[in-house]
């Protein structure tokens, strides 16, 4: 707790205030430079929203500060839904500062303890127009790891050699979405030896997933039917937003960014509940982002954690994918949580009509069919208000663990109604 406490004085003491920011980015960026133009950056609240759609055909360099055009060295970008991706540029203090923030989880304790007993980890995270991989293999370096960059998703790090890579390495801890590191476990489990899949998954303590949304309910299954600490985060290359805690929450970290919710009518609904993520980075100046609209639906909350943390989020999912249902907005992390309450299983597809709503299920075999459908039913047809009918499918039905993947796996509920105001993304 001490430690948290410390690093929110450091933070604050150099974190800028939004107005601090908002003239920052117009003054030293083209793209603001221009978007401002009309507008007085010392009245925030009269500032434009700033969304991805506005970024269409815009060049990085018009996003990147002049003060650091010399001195960055790392880029990144979101996956593009709207077919313009969102530009991010560190510097290696930016990128450092990152992996130290990282470090306040307490976890951190945990992957440590396993790590001076297993120093072998595997990054199995992708690597090329996300920080992600990058990241989560120094943040592991950083604490004494000897990391295997592995990647996924190409034709070199492809799902097999990954899972054979994976048994001839026997890491204690793995970086991964949690499909991918489930794909490779029952690669492991089918092409390997009984004896060689209970060593290794045996080995494996410790799972770092990120890039694909996972609800908690998902994440307790994980942990369960694997016997390791599942560290499940919930962050982006656009801002550092929260930090995963084994108090069950995901918490917000003071002075990093200066958060504003909104209604789906674009109204402002204050600094808690739930609502669309707009946020304004209070210290990355190499790439300033002043009321982006980020567009996740999530709800935040007063914390009362042990370790000292304030402020709580929880991801709903994409405000894009979302759904009204029984007076409620619905993300596909909603649908999520009470799936995972009744199994483990490999992937889900939910199909929203005006009827009825209908629910594939692929089982993953380790489960050993421990699945209890009718409660599922019974739960999902309560909390939507709508007759629910759910299916079971053998592995391989949603989900080939064998093939490469070639997009992130978040497009899990589809509303079929004429009402619908889904925008499925281009590019995931």
């Amino acid at each position: 707790m001490m430690k948290q406490k410390l690093w929110s004085l450091a933070i604050k003491s150099k974190s800028s205030s939004i107005y601090q920011m908002a003239s920052y980015a117009s003054q030293n960026t083209k793209f603001y430079n221009n978007y401002y133009k009309r507008y007085n950056t010392d009245d925030f609240e009269s500032l434009p929203i700033l969304t991805k759609y506005n970024l269409v055909g815009v060049s990085p360099y018009d996003l990147l500060s002049q003060e650091f055009k010399d001195k960055v060295y790392l880029y990144g970008e979101t996956s593009g839904s709207s077919g313009a991706p969102t530009p991010s540029f560190f510097t290696k203090k930016d990128f450092e500062g990152l992996i130290s923030l990282s470090s306040l989880t307490p976890y951190i304790k945990t992957i440590k303890e396993h790590l001076k007993k297993n120093r072998t980890a595997v990054n199995g995270l992708t690597f090329g127009y996300t920080v992600a991989g990058f990241s989560f293999g120094a943040l592991l370096q950083m604490h004494g790891a000897m990391v295997a960059q592995l990647g996924t998703r190409s034709t070199i790090g492809t799902p097999v050699r990954t899972a054979a890579t994976i048994v001839k390495l026997q890491p204690g801890v793995i970086s991964a979405t949690p499909l991918d590191f489930m794909s490779w476990a029952e690669i492991i489990r089918k092409d390997y030896y009984p004896l060689d899949y209970e060593k290794t998954i045996d080995n494996i303590k410790v799972l770092l997933s990120t890039a694909e949304p996972c609800a908690d309910s998902r994440q307790h299954q994980i942990e369960k039917h694997f016997s390791l600490t599942h560290v499940n985060t919930y962050a982006s290359v656009d801002g550092f937003f929260s930090l995963p805690c084994p108090c069950g929450e995901k918490h917000l970290i003071d002075g990093i960014n200066y958060i504003e919710l909104f209604n789906h009518k674009m109204k402002p609904l204050g600094a808690n509940g739930k609502g669309r993520l707009c946020f304004t980075s209070l210290m990355r100046k190499t790439t300033p982002m002043v009321r982006y609209m980020l567009d996740d639906l999530i709800t935040i909350t007063d914390s009362k954690c042990e370790y000292g943390f304030k402020k709580s989020v929880k991801p709903h999912g994409r405000y894009e994918l979302s759904l009204e249902l029984n007076n409620q907005t619905w993300g596909n992390l909603d649908f999520e949580e009470i799936i995972y309450k009744y199994g483990l299983f490999m992937d889900y597809k939910v199909y929203v009509t005006d009827n009825s709503i209908s629910v594939e299920l692929e089982e993953y075999p380790i489960a050993k069919g421990d699945y209890d459908l009718s409660g599922l039913e019974n739960e999902l047809s309560a909390s939507t208000g709508m007759n629910c009918v759910i299916s079971l499918h053998p592995l391989g039905y949603l989900t080939d663990c064998w093939k490469i993947r070639e997009a992130k796996s978040i497009v899990k509920v589809i509303d079929q109604r004429l009402s619908s105001r889904q925008t499925i993304p281009q590019i995931l």
